[in-house]
């Protein structure tokens, strides 16, 4: 499935990558009467869960084409690893892109680069990612400070990703600009170097904000509330509550890989905010 919307000189299309649900494991906060009363007003059981996207993105400008994340590829299973063939489906080559920019290192980000050889599935592409991620990712003594997510594969993958497109890898600063109008936005603590991508061009302004919300029914209206794969909750939240602040003042449209449409943030209660979707143009 795609969606396309554009932003001046661009076209951004998301790329559905497959639907994970997220319960209450996940956000052990909605465990509570508060989220019961959310996954009820969503027609849901009072328990959960909440189907969510995993998405991937793809960006044009005239003849270039450019993907922001690269979904699953096979690391969640069967249900997951679409966005490729959605790329296919609408018309475009693999060999055609150009870059991939990452927001992060997880596994539904970056499962999608590689074929099952270990191949890079978007041969002539260059990834773009911050410096700090690449140095967590790359530093020989993170798996052992991190044994849960070395046992589940996580640096691994990330060291097959990088391995496949080496020498085409690029680290930025925090705030660097990837290409005119698209630049790296520092959303750091859901990993160290997250990062958002915001677009610009004709006087609008996108911005994918990685995995700074999971789940839009239960976060937007709780910001305080956490999922359990922030790697350090306390900066993840100051970064959403900060972030969310800002984005309800401006005219900034929002979406991300675990967004279902694309949309303005306005407070709608004490504390809490939601996103008014557009339409597709």
């Amino acid at each position: 499935m795609i969606e396309e919307h554009t932003i001046g000189e661009f076209t951004l299309v998301t790329l559905l990558d497959g639907i994970f649900l997220c319960s209450t494991d996940m956000i052990k906060a909605a465990a509570s009467e508060e989220g019961a009363a959310l996954f009820k007003s969503a027609g849901l059981p009072a328990s959960g869960p909440v189907p969510e996207p995993i998405n991937a993105f793809l960006l044009k400008k005239n003849d270039e084409l450019w993907l922001i994340d690269a979904g699953c590829g096979r690391e969640l299973g069967p249900r997951f690893g679409k966005a490729s063939a959605a790329l296919l489906s609408a018309g475009y080559a693999l060999d055609q892109i150009q870059g991939v920019i990452i927001s992060h290192m997880h596994e539904d980000h970056v499962g999608g680069l590689i074929k099952e050889d270990g191949s890079a599935l978007y041969p002539n592409a260059t990834l773009f990612l911050s410096h700090e991620e690449l140095a967590f990712w790359t530093d020989p003594t993170a798996p052992e400070k991190h044994p849960q997510m070395s046992q589940a594969g996580l640096f691994k993958l990330a060291n097959s990703a990088l391995t496949a497109y080496a020498p085409r890898i690029k680290a930025l600063p925090a705030d660097a600009h990837v290409i005119p109008g698209v630049s790296l936005i520092p959303l750091h603590g859901h990993t160290p170097g997250h990062s958002g991508i915001q677009i610009e061009s004709g006087g609008q302004r996108v911005l994918i904000w990685g995995d700074v919300i999971h789940s839009t029914l239960l976060q937007l209206r709780y910001p305080h509330w956490s999922i359990g794969f922030d790697m350090d909750p306390v900066q993840a939240l100051d970064t959403r509550v900060r972030l969310l602040e800002r984005l309800a003042h401006e005219d900034m449209l929002v979406t991300g890989p675990h967004v279902m449409g694309i949309g303005h943030v306005h407070t709608c209660c004490a504390g809490g905010y939601e996103l008014k979707l557009v339409s597709r143009t």
